[in-house]
C-alpha cells in the first residue's frame, strides 16, 4: 500500500495543560514525539496499545536494550530511545511480578500428602530400595541394566492407556550483576569480601507421565518423556521464595498430582524449602552435583609414586560408579583407609560428611531403575535461560527492582503465556503510557 503520512490531532486537557492525548495514535498503537516548551530537548512519550507495548517488552526481554533498539526500528518501524524501551519493559514486567502468597497452612500440605502417600512410585521405591540394600540379585540386575541402557519404559507415542501424573519441583540460585549501591552490605567472593552480584532464585516444575504400574513413558530415543517446563523467579529472600514456589506448583496442578519428586543441589536453603513446603515428595540431590563432590573428595587424597595418577583415576571411576548405583557407604569405605594430603584433613572430613548427611537423597540406582530423573539439568538450564542469557552480559548492572521485573517477564515469555496474559488482560487495552 506504501507509506502514508498522518497528522494526528492533539487534545489538551481542559483542567491541566500538561495533560494531552492523541486519540488516533492511541487507537493505532503508534509513537508520538513532543518537544518541550523551550525547544531545547526532545522527549518521547509512549502512547500505545497493549499489543505494541508487549512487542516492545518482548524484544527488550530477549536482547540488550541497544540491540533491541535496532531490531524494533528495522522490523517494527519503532524509532525508540533506550530510556523509552526501559520504561515500557519495566511497566510491562510489573504486571508479571508475583506477590508473596501466604504461607500454606499444615492442613493444605497434609491434604496433598494424603493424596500422594503410598503412590506406586513411592511404594516401588521402598520395595526396590529394601531389596537392593539386602543385595537382592533380581533388583541388582534391574538397576545395573537401567544404569547401562536406561529404564524399562513404554513408548509414549503408542501408549493410549491410563497414566499417573508426577510433578517434579526444582529450584536453584544464580547471581545477577548488580549496581554498586544495591550491593552494599552483601557478602561476596571478592578479595575484600564484597559482592559483584545479588542472588536471583529460580524455580521450575514439569510433569511426567507413568503407567499405573509405575513404568515411565519414553521417547523413541529411550529418554523419559516430560511435559513443558514452567518457570518462576524472584530476587526476594528465601523466606519469600518458598511460598512463591509452592504457589507456582499449585498453579500448575500440584493438587492433581499422583506423586511429587523434589530435585535440588546440596544447598541448605534448598532442602529447607523442601522440608517446609514439600515434605511429601520423593527427594534427590542432582547426580552431577554429587559427582562434582566426588571429584573434590578425591583431590584431598594423597597418591604417591609414578602410579599415583593411574590409582587416582581408578579410584575416581570406582567411586562414581558406586555413586550412580546409590551405594554411598561402599564408596566411602573405599576412601576411608586412604591417606589424606597434608593440611586437607578438615576438607576431606567435610567432603565425606556431605555424603553421609545427604545419603537419603542419593538412591540413584533405584531412581534410575524406576525411571525417575536424577539430574537437575532443567533448573541449571533455567538459570541460564531466564537470567544468564539476558542479564549477565558484559557491562550490565541491574537494580533489584528492574531485575525482578525482567525475571518475571522472561519467565512469562518462556512459559508461553505472555501474550495471552498481557494482551488479553481485562484491564484497559486502550493504551499504556510509560
Amino acid at each position: 500500500m506504501g507509506e502514508i503520512e498522518i497528522h494526528p490531532v492533539r487534545y489538551v486537557s481542559s483542567t491541566d495543560i500538561y495533560e494531552s492525548a492523541y486519540p488516533l495514535l492511541d487507537f493505532m498503537g503508534l509513537i508520538t514525539r513532543e518537544v518541550d516548551a523551550d525547544d531545547k530537548m526532545e522527549t518521547q512519550t509512549i502512547k500505545c496499545t497493549r499489543n505494541v507495548a508487549a512487542s516492545i517488552a518482548m524484544v527488550c526481554a530477549s536482547s540488550p536494550y541497544e540491540e533491541a533498539k535496532s531490531i524494533l526500528k528495522q522490523v517494527g518501524g519503532l524509532d525508540l530511545n533506550i530510556m523509552t524501551e526501559f520504561r515500557v519493559t519495566d511497566s510491562v514486567g510489573t504486571e508479571f511480578v508475583k506477590e508473596v502468597p501466604e504461607i500454606p497452612d499444615d492442613a493444605k500440605i497434609e491434604e496433598i500428602a494424603a493424596k500422594v502417600r503410598g503412590n506406586v512410585l513411592e511404594s516401588s521405591f521402598h520395595r526396590m530400595n529394601s531389596s537392593y540394600t539386602e543385595f537382592g540379585e533380581e533388583t541388582i540386575k534391574i538397576i545395573e541394566k537401567a544404569i547401562k541402557d536406561g529404564p524399562e519404559g513404554i513408548l509414549y507415542r503408542n501408549y493410549t492407556g491410563p497414566f499417573i501424573l508426577v510433578m517434579y519441583i526444582l529450584c536453584d540460585g544464580t547471581g545477577v550483576p548488580g549496581r554498586q549501591l544495591e550491593l552494599l552490605g552483601i557478602r561476596g567472593k571478592q578479595p575484600d569480601g564484597s559482592a559483584k552480584t545479588f542472588e536471583a532464585k529460580i524455580g521450575a516444575v514439569f510433569v511426567v507421565r507413568y503407567t499405573p504400574d509405575g513404568k515411565p513413558l519414553v521417547t523413541e530415543n529411550g529418554d523419559i518423556w516430560r511435559g513443558s517446563v514452567k518457570y518462576m523467579g524472584t530476587v526476594r529472600k528465601v523466606e519469600d521464595f518458598g511460598p512463591m514456589l509452592f504457589q507456582h506448583a499449585v498453579d500448575n496442578g500440584l493438587f492433581e498430582m499422583d506423586a511429587v519428586v523434589f530435585l535440588g543441589d546440596g544447598a541448605k536453603w534448598v532442602w529447607g524449602i523442601q522440608k517446609t513446603f514439600f515434605p511429601f515428595a520423593l527427594t534427590a540431590i542432582d547426580l552431577y552435583h554429587a559427582i562434582e563432590h566426588v571429584n573434590s573428595m578425591i583431590e584431598f587424597i594423597q597418591f604417591k609414586g609414578k602410579s599415583g595418577v593411574n590409582r587416582k583415576q581408578t579410584l575416581q571411576d570406582e567411586c562414581i560408579s558406586l555413586l550412580r548405583c546409590g551405594k554411598i557407604q561402599d564408596m566411602l569405605d573405599l576412601v576411608d583407609p586412604l591417606p589424606c594430603k597434608k593440611g586437607c584433613e578438615k576438607k576431606l572430613t567435610g567432603a565425606v560428611n556431605y555424603f553421609t548427611s545427604n545419603r537419603d537423597h542419593m538412591h540413584y540406582g533405584v531412581f534410575t531403575a524406576l525411571g525417575i530423573f536424577v539430574g537437575s539439568g532443567v533448573i541449571e538450564a533455567a538459570c541460564k535461560v531466564i537470567v544468564g542469557n539476558r542479564m549477565k552480559n558484559s557491562g550490565m548492572h541491574w537494580s533489584k527492582d528492574h531485575a525482578n521485573k525482567m525475571i518475571a517477564l522472561r519467565c512469562a515469555i518462556k512459559n508461553d503465556d505472555f501474550f495471552d496474559s498481557y494482551c488479553n488482560s481485562n484491564e484497559s487495552s486502550d493504551k499504556l503510557i510509560a
